[in-house]
């Protein structure tokens, strides 16, 4: 006799997602990518600054241009590598980064800070005002440079790349408040000390807030 054909009971699994070990890496090395870019933009962009006051005064203002583009286009370029390791279409990422940072360092920065001088007034502002108008200037440097970045990221990313544009605004207030905050507290260190912990820790801030976003574009 054939032995009767019995149903075994089925045990259903609980479902869990688990991220892929990669997208945290590849967070771990934006930051890295974003912070030695960051760091070695500013270092760059001081040294050209410096030849301000060595230079002819007609020079002064095309130099001080030029130490934002080179800023400007190691960050965005060291971030551009990153993104195409990953496969993203991004080839407008370093012209868009550009042009976003000259609008903020000639007109959006400026502007912002410009409402936190009053006429007339002399010494320094109050600590606190400074913090609130490092966190403002960057905060709409933040939506110029984000919204710029979320154009191109738009083509890998879809609508969800407009959510880069809030992340960098976010970003940018916690690196203007916060390197404002301790700039104050560097006082003694030599010019390359300060610069490269404001410039690292700026970094840093807006490339972490940038996270999230970038980790749902690279699913």
């Amino acid at each position: 006799m054939a032995p009767m054909a019995t149903s075994e009971p089925q045990v259903s699994s609980p479902l869990v997602i688990v991220r892929p070990p990669d997208q945290w890496q590849a967070g771990l090395l934006w930051l890295l990518v974003s912070v030695a870019g960051g760091l070695v933009g500013a270092l760059l962009a001081w040294r050209i600054r410096a030849l301000v006051d060595r230079g002819p005064e007609s020079i002064g203002d095309l130099l001080r241009y030029l130490a934002t583009i080179a800023a400007a286009v190691i960050l965005s370029g060291a971030q551009w590598i990153f993104l195409r390791r990953y496969r993203l279409e991004v080839y407008w990422w370093v012209p868009a980064s550009v042009a976003a940072s000259l609008v903020d360092a000639l007109v959006v920065i400026p502007s912002v800070l410009g409402f936190f001088v009053t006429p007339g007034a002399t010494g320094p502002v109050s600590e606190n005002v400074a913090i609130v108008a490092g966190a403002l200037a960057l905060a709409a440097g933040g939506a110029v440079a984000g919204g710029a970045q979320a154009w191109v990221l738009r083509t890998s990313g879809g609508q969800g790349a407009w959510a880069w544009i809030p992340a960098t605004v976010v970003g940018g207030a916690l690196a203007g408040a916060l390197t404002t905050a301790i700039s104050s507290q560097l006082f003694g260190l030599p010019a390359f000390g300060t610069i490269s912990v404001v410039a690292a820790i700026g970094a840093l801030l807006v490339a972490a807030s940038q996270i999230p976003v970038l980790l749902r574009i690279l699913r």
